[in-house]
């Protein structure tokens, strides 16, 4: 079974001729411990996919099947806690907290989630090693450098062991040299079995997937 299915899903803000149709009726499905890359020109629809991907947004219409549960119509708490415990999102800007340590902006999704003081840390201190920032645990956002500052961002992601890692443009505020580093962590997380998604206007990153989706106008082509 594969982990997501999306069927004639449609997403449309606004009514009438005001009216924007940001996706035109996907249908697709992504194995479990995949790697996948979603391309496509601004205004394709991509980041929109992602969106509904990891059920910030709900869509217009259509079904969306994770892991043989329907979550299309969840309320707003449902919605959350559905995010909280199967997905995780790395954006391009890293969006860490400035006022906390590495740690504790690690740690954050932990809290949510009412997690034991010991449970938390060892979540942490794990996943701190194995991205190699152990040594920047006490540090603040503003002490590292972009690619320093990604790691810390995806760690915060997997804290909470999501079914789904969500990467929108993971590379993009990135050197070229920070940017291969990324994709060298992505995939000793997906080979771990971590599924992962990456939107990317990069064709290199996308290559190195272990399949590409190409959308334009709100559609798969």
């Amino acid at each position: 079974m594969s982990l997501i299915h999306l069927e004639q899903v449609k997403m449309i803000y606004g009514k009438g001729s005001n009216a924007v149709h940001a996706l035109e009726g996907i249908n697709l499905e992504l194995e479990r411990g995949a790697m996948t890359a979603i391309m496509g020109k601004s205004g394709s629809g991509k980041s929109t996919l992602l969106n509904v991907l990891g059920h910030v947004i709900t869509p217009t219409e259509g079904q969306y099947i994770f892991d043989g549960r329907d979550v299309t119509k969840l309320r707003k708490n449902q919605a959350a806690k559905f995010r909280s415990e199967n997905i995780g999102f790395v954006v391009q800007h890293f969006a860490l907290i400035p006022e906390m340590s590495v740690q504790r902006n690690i740690a954050l999704p932990l809290y949510y989630q009412k997690k034991s003081k010991r449970q938390i840390w060892e979540r942490v201190d794990m996943l701190m090693e194995k991205l190699e920032i152990t040594d920047k645990g006490k540090k603040y956002p503003y002490e590292l450098s972009g690619g320093q500052c990604q790691r810390v961002a995806i760690a915060r992601a997997l804290v909470a062991d999501p079914k789904i890692l969500l990467a929108d443009e993971p590379t993009g505020a990135l050197d070229e040299e920070n940017g291969k580093r990324i994709m060298e962590i992505f995939h000793k997380l997906n080979a771990d079995g971590v599924t992962i998604v990456v939107v990317t206007h990069d064709a290199e990153i996308a290559s190195e997937c272990t399949n590409c989706i190409q959308m334009k106008d709100g559609l798969i082509i």
